[in-house]
């Protein structure tokens, strides 16, 4: 929603299209280690997909204008991507890395997930201020609802029971009941909470609030705010390690990762970051996938010491708001 250019990134794209006609794009899955990593680039209007384990980019596949939020579903053998350009959600099939289908999503599709069944697909709708249900198979709509001004991030526990959606100009998030999008709580939380997602084992959901630079944390047993935790300067994207006992933030405007330890609810450590960091997802192997919007890159880091093992040129301006990891 915010595409740039400069120099330096036409210099990247022209190499990225050089390496396209001698056939790097075209390598298939098979040899490639992975996992996967794929990353929405608002300002070429494609998807790169880079190999984390073998730090490097396999394939770019275009979508919509402007893409932004991703939702990656192993389940359902799908990647879903939202197009806030053109108001529409691209789905690309994992196995064969192309487009399979494009479908109209409200006002303005930003925030998406996918439920742990692959079976409905939720969109939140920037503009229409309401959260959309589409069914994962057939990609028909199934069901909408108003939830206030601007939501942005979604996230389902993984029970799939409940949605959770982050309502950026209401200061707050709403929690439905997936299966009837009936409201179950309002939860205020900080000023202007952009993502919103919970941990793996269901216990806790993170809310980032982007102008007031922290992080409100929700018990999900009782739908209140546990702690708001201070980091980095406008948090954006956020993940969880793989024992779902750290959470990592992405400050865009601080270049750096927060790291929360939640069982002492306090911030364990900051570590340095590409410019203007977004997306960020962690792997299986221990490994934390981090995207700068304003360097065109993915930088790979160790999760446990925050240290750099890898870096990987990409499209322009890579968002890749969600979960954006193919085990």
């Amino acid at each position: 929603m915010r595409p740039r250019t400069s120099n330096r990134r036409q210099t990247v794209l022209e190499h990225a299209r050089r390496l396209s006609g001698a056939g790097l794009l075209a390598l298939p899955f098979l040899a490639a280690a992975g996992p996967w990593a794929w990353i929405t680039n608002q300002g070429t209007h494609d998807v790169s997909v880079v190999d984390v384990g073998a730090a490097k980019l396999v394939g770019t596949v275009k979508v919509g204008k402007a893409p932004a939020g991703i939702a990656v579903s192993a389940v359902a053998g799908k990647a879903f991507v939202t197009n806030p350009g053109e108001h529409t959600v691209s789905v690309i099939d994992l196995q064969r890395r192309d487009v399979v289908d494009t479908f109209a999503a409200g006002q303005g599709a930003v925030g998406i997930a996918v439920s742990p069944d692959g079976r409905r697909v939720f969109v939140a709708d920037w503009f229409g201020g309401r959260l959309l249900t589409f069914d994962g198979q057939t990609h028909k709509a199934i069901g909408s609802v108003a939830v206030g001004a601007v939501p942005a991030g979604v996230s389902v526990t993984p029970d799939g029971r409940r949605v959770l959606v982050a309502v950026r100009d209401d200061n707050r998030v709403l929690v439905l009941d997936a299966a009837t999008l009936r409201e179950l709580a309002r939860v205020p939380v900080g000023e202007h909470p952009f993502a919103v997602e919970v941990s793996p084992d269901g216990r806790w959901a993170l809310a980032l609030n982007v102008l007031s630079d922290d992080v409100s944390v929700i018990d999900l047993a009782t739908l209140a705010v546990r702690a708001t935790l201070k980091v980095g300067r406008a948090p954006y994207g956020v993940a969880y390690s793989n024992d779902g006992a750290r959470a990592f933030v992405t400050n865009q405007q601080g270049r750096s990762v927060s790291v929360i330890d939640l069982a002492s609810m306090a911030v364990s450590a900051t570590w340095p970051a590409p410019e203007y960091p977004e997306g960020i997802a962690t792997t299986a192997e221990g490994r934390v996938v981090v995207i700068s919007w304003m360097d065109d890159l993915v930088q790979v880091l160790d999760a446990a010491s925050g240290q750099r093992r890898a870096q990987v040129s990409t499209g322009g301006n890579p968002r890749s708001f969600g979960r954006f990891i193919q085990p």
